[in-house]
């Protein structure tokens, strides 16, 4: 078995994100007494699945999940710890929970040589400025923790597979598919016409980072790359010169971004997530025209979905970009992106004395900005918001200020007050080539081709629009990515 890296280090998006696991009925929320099974899971999917759903797939992640989760416990050195307070995103839906089905890996010691072939980001830079590396139990190695655990997912992983002998090789960029002439993959080449013989399973993760595939299938323009950029569709390239059928290609894990300036990954614009800071008291988010568009607490790819309403009159996308908006309370208790609360206040932050003068200052009409603000400060002040429900989901709570009079609503009244422009952005893309349960590359008319498989966001996502919960993403992956290898190897 042979891994190839296309980046110059390992990871990928898994690396830089908490390094979440959506398993429904795990064996950690079983000792932890979270009442849970395989069948309400998938009522929740079925629920949850608007668009292009595939049950099939589905019912076999409900049902396959925990088993997967045991074997990588049994098999790396990762250990699994429940986040028992992590509702999932639309937990009022049939077969929804309020919690126990996110889990996340423990600490992991990791040798130093591994840890720094981790991808870093401006988040989590590099191994030897890295803050959450610290205090190592073993001679010879650090300790990956704190609240970005994809790299202590992904050390795990690499561990378990440098034990058994598996070539780990970065910046190795496969250019195309090696077809046997009869419909069949039997290995890949990579630059200067090297050949690596064995069925193929791939992983690339989405196309997000490639502008054309982007402006083809993803249904706004201007939307923000999220990730390493090696996340640029060389898998669904390959897929298709393999003659794979596609699916859930207009949809994506989609995700409020901003832009500090100077910020790269991999010399490419990197762009951040706007994830606890819209359900922060004090706070609310407008589009251009200055009005509310959305619970600003609602998880992220909802949120982010609803950036990319059309409006026919404008012809335009009003709330892509759009602006979150907050006062000098807020400011001074809310680590804002990279910004520390009540530190100083960089150029790329709008400020102004009045709502108005914010108003002009970012191209909104200030009385239309005004009275938006005005209305929001009605609603929070008697803690309720009939116009977006905002505080209204377990979810919206949950990610709020849990020790603020309400943990979503608050007035915004003390000047200076504050506008940052918000992105609309792209955690990773869920199209690409139709799977089976098994994950092998499905034709149009359904047969399978011959060695080939994918798994994570280089398959089509079976969940349609779906975001089930806290690591709806590295969830499947690991499931599907696991059956992909166990068929693949046999």
């Amino acid at each position: 078995v042979t891994v190839l890296e296309r980046a110059p280090h390992l990871g990928g998006t898994t690396a830089i994100s908490g390094g979440v696991a959506w398993i429904p009925a795990s064996d950690v929320a079983r000792t932890a007494g979270v009442d849970d099974s395989p069948t309400a899971a998938l009522t929740y999917l079925r629920a949850l699945g608007l668009g292009d759903y595939d049950d099939a797939p589905a019912t076999v992640f409900a049902h396959d999940a925990a088993r997967v989760a045991r074997t990588i416990e049994a098999t790396t050195p990762i250990e699994w710890v429940l986040l028992p307070d992590w509702p999932d995103y639309q937990s009022h839906l049939p077969g929804g929970l309020a919690g126990g089905r996110s889990i996340w890996p423990a600490p992991l010691a990791a040798p130093p040589d591994l840890a720094r072939r981790i991808q870093p980001t401006p988040e989590v830079p590099d191994l030897p400025d890295l803050p959450v590396v610290a205090d190592a139990p073993v001679t010879d190695a650090v300790v990956l923790r704190g609240p970005v655990r994809g790299r202590a997912l992904v050390a795990g992983l690499a561990m378990a597979l440098s034990e058994r002998g598996v070539e780990l090789r970065t910046g190795a960029r496969v250019r195309r598919l090696d077809l046997d002439g009869q419909g069949g993959v039997r290995g890949v080449v990579l630059d200067r016409a090297e050949s690596v013989p064995g069925a193929v399973v791939l992983a690339t993760g989405g196309f997000q980072h490639d502008a054309a595939l982007a402006r083809t299938f993803l249904p706004a323009p201007g939307i923000a790359a999220l990730g390493p950029p090696g996340c640029a569709g060389d898998g669904l390239r390959m897929a298709l010169g393999a003659g794979a059928a596609l699916g859930n290609m207009a949809d994506a894990w989609w995700m409020p971004a901003i832009r500090v300036p100077g910020e790269t990954i991999d010399d490419a614009p990197f762009y951040r997530p706007l994830h606890h800071e819209r359900a922060q008291p004090g706070s609310l988010m407008v589009d251009r025209e200055g009005r509310r568009f959305v619970d600003e607490a609602q998880n992220y790819c909802d949120a982010g979905r609803a950036m990319l309403r059309f409006d026919p009159g404008a012809y335009g996308w009003p709330a892509a970009p759009a602006w979150l908006v907050f006062d000098r309370a807020y400011r001074e208790r809310t680590a804002v992106g990279p910004l520390a609360p009540g530190g100083d206040d960089p150029d790329w932050l709008i400020r102004a004395a009045s709502v108005a003068e914010l108003g002009a200052a970012i191209g909104v009409d200030p009385a239309t900005l005004t009275a938006t603000v005005d209305r929001f400060n009605r609603f929070a002040a008697a803690g309720h918001d009939p116009d977006f429900g905002r505080g209204a989901h377990p979810y919206d709570r949950w990610i709020g200020d849990a020790a603020a009079p309400h943990p979503n609503l608050a007035p915004l009244g003390a000047a200076p007050f504050y506008a940052l422009e918000v992105l609309p952005g792209c955690l990773g893309t869920k199209g690409g080539p139709r799977t089976d349960v098994d994950g092998r590359v499905l034709r149009a008319d359904g047969a399978s081709i011959p060695g080939l498989f994918a798994a994570g966001n280089a398959a089509a996502s079976p969940f349609g629009i779906g975001t089930p919960g806290g690591g709806g993403t590295i969830g499947p992956a690991l499931v599907f990515g696991t059956r992909a290898g166990e068929a693949a190897a046999t």
